[in-house]
């Protein structure tokens, strides 16, 4: 039986595995199951945001928006210790290994089951998605709409997407929904995109 990452099935077996990277100067731990995104090894689209992400000095608040096991949200608390972290995912399992992961890491973040942000009420400075594509653009446009409707002014929307997968059609959507969006990286075929609300 097989299941897709952004859909939760409890029925699915469990094969755990973990795996050890090294991210700018820190070793860390993840562990992962079946039914998650890329849980052999961190993404190569992922490895690339983080390559560039920037968070600014005054923001305080961050969430991973489908999080899946937790490898952005853990780094990010691991390098800004003052700010307040959240992760949220659609599927059950991938909430439960990310705050595992938080703790197998040392680090102390929110981790939150919620479809886009029906369970999250709150604002933030910075949010990072990797866009589920295979749920549909419907879906992954919802969550760009959301997703600005729940930056503060002056928070920033970044976005790893496959050149392949959309990232065009994506730069369109959120130059129009933001009044702005930058590649800030192109990285073999992948696009790291940010939109900042005004």
């Amino acid at each position: 039986m097989s299941g897709h990452y952004f859909k939760n099935n409890p029925a699915l077996k469990h094969a755990y595995q973990s795996y050890t990277i090294e991210l700018n100067g820190h070793q860390y731990r993840f562990l992962t199951d079946a039914g998650v995104f890329s849980k052999t090894y961190l993404d190569f689209g992922t490895r690339s945001l983080l390559d560039v992400l920037e968070i600014d000095d005054q923001a305080q608040t961050f969430l991973d928006l489908g999080c899946g096991y937790g490898p952005i949200g853990i780094y990010v608390k691991k390098n800004h210790p003052n700010l307040e972290v959240y992760s949220s995912d659609v599927n059950d399992r991938a909430v439960l290994l990310a705050q595992k992961n938080a703790t197998e890491n040392q680090v102390v973040l929110t981790t939150i089951v919620s479809d886009g942000f029906n369970h999250l009420k709150n604002t933030f400075d910075v949010i990072t998605l990797n866009p589920p594509i295979r749920a549909g653009k419907e879906v992954i446009f919802r969550l760009y709409d959301e997703s600005f409707e729940h930056l503060t002014i002056g928070g920033k929307l970044w976005i790893v997407i496959q050149k392949k997968q959309g990232a065009e059609s994506t730069v369109k959507y959120l130059t129009n929904l933001f009044g702005n969006c930058m590649v800030v990286d192109k990285n073999k075929g992948y696009y790291i995109l940010v939109s900042k609300k005004s």
